[in-house]
């Protein structure tokens, strides 16, 4: 089920970018799972999406073992500087001049956040889900129970930094994995939902490397060169007046 918390982030992400304020502000600065912290010198507003504190009961309490009713925690941190300058001095980037334009600021990336996380839509007025929260839902998500929301207001060598950090409790679709055959295309070795999420993005785009990725290691776990060829089992000494016996068995099929 690891792999259902790589579908949601970049499934989350893309839903993100299909709200058209978030959208506006961000410019694409959205990220999978960023390590370290928010320099306070880079445009701004940034927002890292991470999930964390996978769990879940099996579906058949008496047999126990998978298939389980996953959920995680899924973790947006909204980060905007207040006041940030070049390095020659002179030139600056966007962002509000004073804490409650800071405060307001980040309350809508929040609020939009919010909206599109927990209905995938950009608006509760807005009449249809967003392409991509439309998968987001149908595909990753299947429901929200919990929202929390955390103020940071980090204060470093003078420089102004304020996060919103947004955690939600997310409980996941299955995972499922075609035994019969491989499906076609370069995602065919992902398991539901992230091979959904995966023909959906744009081709070159971060998150479609990163599934591309995925898929040719798994690739190499399916390969037909690990399943032995079949080799004849020959039925020796046979009773006078009977014919010998040869039989073909494909050894994979054997149990």
């Amino acid at each position: 089920m690891s792999l259902a918390r790589t579908a949601l982030r970049l499934a989350v992400i893309e839903a993100l970018n299909s709200h058209p304020v978030i959208d506006g502000q961000c410019q694409g600065r959205i990220y999978d799972s960023r390590i370290g912290n928010f320099d306070d010198k880079e445009p701004v507003p940034v927002i890292t999406v991470a999930t964390e504190d996978l769990n879940g009961e099996p579906w058949n309490s008496q047999n126990g073992g998978g298939p389980f009713n996953d959920s995680c925690n899924l973790v947006l941190d909204i980060g905007m500087a207040q006041f940030v300058e070049d390095e020659n001095g002179g030139d600056f980037y966007f962002q509000p001049g004073t804490d409650s334009e800071l405060e307001a600021a980040l309350d809508l990336l929040e609020q939009c956040a919010e909206w599109i996380v927990t209905l995938g839509r950009p608006h509760p007025l807005a009449r249809q889900r967003t392409p991509a929260g439309k998968i987001l839902f149908e595909n990753v998500i299947r429901r929200v129970s919990r929202r929390d929301s955390q103020r940071f207001s980090p204060d470093d060598g003078g420089e102004r930094l304020a996060i919103h950090m947004m955690t939600f409790r997310v409980e996941l679709q299955g995972e499922e994995v075609e035994t019969y055959a491989v499906p076609s295309g370069p995602f065919g070795s992902l398991p539901d939902p992230l091979r959904t999420v995966a023909e959906a993005m744009a081709e070159g785009s971060t998150g479609y490397r990163t599934c591309l990725k995925i898929a040719q290691d798994l690739d190499r776990a399916i390969t037909p060169a690990l399943v032995p060829p079949s080799q004849p089992v020959v039925v020796p000494d046979p009773e006078p007046g009977t014919l010998p016996t040869e039989v073909s068995i494909p050894l994979s099929q054997v149990h």
